[in-house]
This record gives C-alpha cells, structure tokens and sequence, in this order.
C-alpha cells in the first residue's frame, strides 16, 4: 500500500515508523523541516492517566506505554526518563511561599511553595520532542520510506470524485492508495482539496535554560503571581542532558502561511 503523509510533526513521524514495520510503501513530506515547529520545541512531557475519564484515556495509555518500549528498542537517544511531577505556586511580592500546608523542594528558590504531587515515576515520563520526531523519521527511512522537503500542493481524484489517487507536491504529481493529513494547525490549509474540520493553533512561548547547578528529574507546574500583580501558569521539565525547558505564555495571533516564519517574541522571552 502507498501512503502519502503530509507533515513531518511527530504525528506524521510516528505514523511513518509504524507503517514502515507494516511494509507499507511510504511517503512523508514536510515543506519546512522534520520537527520544525511545535513538534520540535514543545516540552515532551507524558502522563498515564492525567485523561482518564475522558475518550482519549485509552490513547493515552497505550501511548505511555509505547514511548518506554520504543525507547528499549532504539536504544533511547532521545532522551526518554521517568519524572516526579509536583504543582507549585509563587508570589514575588512575599519573602516566602511556603505555609503549613506546603513544602519545597532543594533546588527551589524559597518563594516557591509545592502544594502536591501530580505524577511518580510510574505515571508521568518525558522525551526530547526533536530528537525523537527525527529519530522516528530516521528509522521509518532505514526501513524503505521516503522523506522529502517539498510543498503539498493539491491532491488528485479519480474520474468519478470519490476516492484520491494521489498527491501533487510543487505541482509534480504522485501516485498513492492513501493520504494523511498531519499538518498540525497548518491543516487548515488542506482545506483546500479535502472536506477537512477545522483545526486551530495556540502559539505557546517556550525558553531553553542551562542552570549552574544541575536540575533532579522533576517536573513543575505553577501558578506563579508577578510583583506586576498578573498571575502566569508556567511548566519546567528538566532535561537529561542538563538543560531545563520552561514555558508558559500562550498567544492568540494568527500563525503565519510559512512555518519557517515563525519567531520569536522578545517581550514573552523576558517575561
């Protein structure tokens, strides 16, 4: 079977890897680069059952389970560990965050007080998100598929309209049985050729640090309250290799046609 997936996020990634053990003959195309955007600075970071009760609790899980078998197999060079997660709070305008009722952690500054435990090392994990987004592609490509840099311009449709036959990419056409959308909140854009719902984005803003001293493997999630009195919800996640990821403010604006084009904001860096 020939499958033309558009979108080399870590969905298209993964469905590449997976259809290439299934000896399907695949096709990824990515006009910009392989984790170019969200799929490459997002934090990584996994849960069990923070959707259970939900319809994606099964996925979820399955999912969960999959990153630490895909790590085993591949000899994990992305990055993939078990975290402790804990909530958090802050207010810059007090000496202390710290009450009766909560506790800190050592490499905490004093103004930060943990009000609980979110996740162990049984339920929540993380990975380098570029790292394994390209490591899948890589390995989809040692098994026969194909990944090209190239703009999906059309798709095209058998005589009588029901069914694709095929993707036009720089206006060159080709061949294939089956087409995926996964183009992540550019797939708006597919719109265009195929009856699609619509799909949005939310820019999120996201700095990498490198701290002096070296960061244990726990995860926070905080509600912060600035000396300005507005109050932000920013997430860290600790890396293996000594960096820690840390964002947090989100923003409405529109993103642009170009994934290339997306930048970043100094005003979201600063704060």
């Amino acid at each position: 079977m020939r499958v033309a997936i558009c979108g080399g996020g870590v969905i298209g990634a993964c469905l590449a890897y997976y259809l290439s053990l299934e000896g399907a003959d695949v096709l990824l195309i990515e006009r910009h680069e392989i984790a170019g955007a969200a799929s490459g600075k997002s934090g990584g970071f996994l849960a069990l059952d923070w959707c259970d009760g939900s319809a994606l609790a099964p996925l979820a899980r399955r999912s969960f389970a999959l990153h630490a078998e895909l790590a085993e197999i591949h000899g994990n060079p992305w990055g993939y560990r078990r975290l402790d997660t804990f909530a958090a709070r802050a207010d810059a305008r007090r000496g202390s965050g710290l009450d009766r009722h909560s506790t800190s952690r050592s490499w905490l500054d004093i103004r930060v007080a943990v009000s609980g435990q979110l996740g162990t090392t049984e339920t929540t994990a993380q990975v380098t998100p570029a790292a394994f987004t390209r490591g899948l592609v890589d390995r989809a490509v040692a098994r026969g598929a194909r990944a090209v840099i190239g703009e999906v311009t059309g798709v095209a449709r058998r005589q009588d309209g029901t069914c694709v036959h095929g993707v036009e990419i720089d206006n060159r056409l080709f061949e294939t049985d089956a087409v995926v959308i996964a183009m992540g909140p550019w797939s708006a854009m597919a719109a265009r050729w195929l009856p699609l719902p619509d799909v949005y984005g939310l820019k999120g803003h996201s700095v990498v640090l490198r701290p002096k001293k070296p960061v244990p493997a726990e995860a926070l999630f905080a509600d912060v309250r600035g000396h300005d009195g507005m109050d932000d919800t920013p997430e860290l996640f600790p890396r293996p290799d000594g960096t820690v990821y840390l964002c947090g403010l989100a923003g409405q604006e529109p993103l642009p046609v170009d994934p290339s084009a997306v930048d970043s904001h100094a005003a979201a860096t600063e704060r």
